[in-house]
């Protein structure tokens, strides 16, 4: 097992987790008594473990946003470009 503080942790975090991902415990600790355990979630596919094509999407935020349409950027575009004209005649 081992245990580390926090600012030794930022600086052998890469080591770290390949101890965990070889099995090991370890246990990042502050000067206030608080502890944390570095754990293995699962091993995952790819470089990145994100799922192609996916955006990150913590508790369905997304799922209930409105769409945003071209034509209603192009609309904002072309008023942004209206008004910068307008300063530049001034």
């Amino acid at each position: 097992m081992w245990k580390i503080n926090l600012n030794e942790a930022k600086t052998c975090l890469a080591s770290l987790v390949k101890e965990v991902a070889n099995g090991e415990d370890v246990i990042i600790t502050e000067e206030n008594g608080l502890a944390f355990k570095l754990v293995l979630l699962e091993k995952v596919t790819g470089s990145s473990g994100f799922d192609e094509g996916k955006l990150f999407n913590p508790e369905g935020l997304w799922e209930h946003a409105n769409p945003i349409a071209s034509k209603d950027i192009a609309q904002v575009r072309n008023e942004m470009w209206r008004k910068f004209d307008q300063k530049d005649k001034a």
